[in-house]
């Protein structure tokens, strides 16, 4: 790993989330001064970089700062010329969740289309169009272009497998968890929401974890499946116990619970939790959570005064959703409008809206009976002229009857063809996968005989020449001998690093065990080999195994600040296990990862993939422990 490069104190402030949490006001104002100061240097690449960190703190906060929007325009128009497409991105993206959140969908369709144009030539451009072919999938989606959504989500999910970004996928698995539940497949929408659960679970990422269970209620929801009710109540009191702090993750929860609060009739505990509410959803002032918030608080006064309920602002709202194609939000309403009419027997407008949501729902992608719609039919038709019910349900019963075989049709030919092609990407992306394996492990074992030929001419020639040039002084020279034994000496170091020179006769494990006892006796340093191996693996394979355990023996020495380390190899089965282990400090590993100084842990994880194996990095204050399984050919 290289030494991370120092930044000023300015940034490394404004990159601290407590400092925004802790004094907004204090936080923009120095931003601002920062900003300014870099602007009237000229020096535009600094400012863009600053503007990248604050305005993603914003966008994650739903805080969308008027005169922070003014900043990015004004950056936009003036300055963004001046420094390289892919160090702006962030500009689109910002532009693109502030439009989203205002419901303007067209616009930040077109924002988020502007980054996933760029080809990206290094680790971070790479995350930020995958994070952008993710984001675009989403609004797709909220739009109802089921396709475009399943599209854009491929190939956020390509982008992601290249840089093994777990947190990107667990993204990309809650899109497809949508998508399936628009389209009405229950199966893989479930599916796909439990695998977005368990890849943000497996790094510790909590903010995510809750938001896919929030996905997946909103998958039970939407194909109405009774494990909703106990997931929404389990969630609401894991998340009540963790004491754990986000705004937005207690309206999404907290707004279910309510709901489940209404259903069991519950009034007042359910008014308790939306005046509770009340005050963060203001705070966070985004006009997509407050009309869920708006949403659920109108449920609740149809329960509590179904002729009083403020049900007028939710009819105006929904013109403008569907004109923004914000049709996932305009089903939500229009199930609220429902509730209302039943509630006051008004079963004329509860069937209108019903026949509006079931047009919603195939505007979402949903091919879906009409069963409810025949229902409220029904019961409409009662009150009007209970004589003509028999032959009106049997005229909707045989229309229906061909509605549904005819959509059965239709759904088991889309899915078919977004099967195949999906198929086909995926065949694809393992070839492209195969090939870069290749590609890489060719280019590792050229530069190990690169790296033999430099370090044989070193110890044959160059230390042999010394030798003979030491030996040629007729006078004894304490000196001028002690200066060449040095050199000779540096020499074999620069030689042993760059190969070690008798790895091909003594094989893997008496290499590791020269390099445990040189780390020790160099640095002063305790580290300790458990090697049970019986040299299955080839000599080009074992050679990398040695240098992943040489770079992760290093970077322990340069900055774990660790007093002991131990290296196990265990050979069982079909299995080779390997583990670094040391005591240090710790560090945060996604957030290092994804820097720009990360090249020594990136060479682990390549290195590994090479030769077949997977690395998994976990780090803590108490230390650091990367382990490698290695399957057997």
């Amino acid at each position: 790993m290289e030494a991370p490069i120092k930044e000023d104190a300015t940034k490394v402030w404004l990159r601290k989330n407590e400092n925004y949490t802790n004094n907004r006001k204090k936080y923009l104002s120095i931003f601002n001064n920062y900003y300014d100061t870099k602007i009237k240097e000229e020096n535009f690449l600094d400012a863009a970089k600053i503007l990248d960190v604050v305005g993603t703190k914003l966008s994650y906060h739903y805080d969308y700062d008027s005169a922070f929007l003014n900043t990015i325009n004004n950056f936009n128009k003036k300055y963004r010329h001046n420094v390289p497409a892919l160090k702006t991105t962030f500009v689109d993206s910002y532009l693109a969740n502030y439009y989203y959140d205002k419901g303007d969908f067209k616009k930040s369709c077109n924002y988020f289309k502007n980054i996933t144009l760029l080809e990206p030539n290094d680790y971070k451009s790479c995350y930020e169009i995958a994070r952008a072919y993710y984001e675009l999938s989403y609004v797709y989606f909220g739009m109802g272009k089921q396709n475009l959504s399943l599209e854009a989500n491929q190939k956020s999910l390509e982008y992601f497998n290249k840089i093994g970004d777990i947190d990107g996928l667990g993204s990309v698995y809650s899109n497809y968890a949508n998508i399936y539940k628009a389209i009405g497949d229950k199966k893989r929408a479930i599916e796909n929401a439990d695998k977005a659960i368990k890849a943000f679970k497996s790094i510790d990422n909590i903010y995510d974890t809750y938001m896919g269970l929030y996905n997946k209620i909103s998958v039970y929801d939407y194909v109405q499946d009774s494990r909703k009710t106990p997931l929404i109540d389990s969630t609401y009191q894991a998340f009540k116990a963790s004491k754990y702090e986000s705004d937005i993750l207690k309206i999404a929860i907290y707004d279910f619970k309510v709901e489940n609060l209404l259903r069991e009739n519950k009034l007042i505990e359910a008014k308790e939790i939306l005046d509770e509410l009340k005050p963060i959803v203001e705070k966070v002032d985004s006009d997509n959570w407050m009309q869920d918030y708006k949403a659920t608080l109108v449920q609740y006064e149809i329960k509590n005064n179904p002729n009083h309920s403020n049900i007028e602002a939710i009819k105006k709202a929904i013109p403008i959703l569907k004109d923004n194609e914000q049709y996932e939000k305009a089903d939500l309403f229009y199930s609220v409008l429902k509730k209302h009419a039943i509630q006051n027997n008004d079963f004329k407008n509860a069937l209108k809206y019903e026949e509006e949501k079931q047009i919603i729902g195939d505007s979402l992608g949903n091919i879906a009976t009409r069963g409810k719609i025949v229902e409220l039919e029904t019961i409409y038709q009662t009150e009007k002229k209970e004589q003509e019910i028999a032959l009106q349900k049997t005229t909707i019963l045989n229309k229906n009857t061909t509605i549904a075989l005819l959509a059965s049709l239709f759904l088991g030919l889309f899915l078919t063809v977004v099967i195949y092609i999906t198929r086909q990407k995926q065949k694809k992306l393992r070839l492209e996968k195969q090939n870069a394996q290749v590609y890489t492990k060719q280019l590792l074992e050229k530069t190990e005989e690169e790296r033999k030929r430099i370090a044989s001419d070193l110890h044959d020639s160059v230390s042999h020449e010394l030798l003979g040039l030491k030996n040629l002084f007729e006078e004894k020279n304490d000196i001028t001998n002690n200066k060449i034994d040095s050199i000779i000496n540096d020499i074999r170091i620069i030689s042993r690093n760059l190969h070690p020179i008798m790895f091909d006769k003594i094989g893997l494990k008496s290499s590791i065990e020269q390099l445990v006892e040189r780390a020790q006796s160099v640095n002063d340093f305790m580290v300790t080999a458990d090697i049970d191996y019986n040299n299955s693996l080839s000599t080009n394979d074992e050679l990398q195994v040695y240098r992943i355990i040489q770079e992760a023996l290093s970077n322990i020495i340069k900055y774990a600040n660790a007093v002991a380390a131990k290296i196990t190899v265990l050979e069982k089965n079909n299995i080779i296990y390997i583990e670094i282990k040391d005591n240090g400090i710790g560090f945060n590993v996604s957030e290092t990862l994804n820097g720009s100084n990360a090249f020594g842990l990136h060479n682990i994880i390549e290195r590994s993939r090479v030769i077949g194996g997977q690395a998994k990095i976990v780090s803590d204050k108490n230390g650091t422990i990367i382990t490698i399984e290695i399957k057997k050919t």
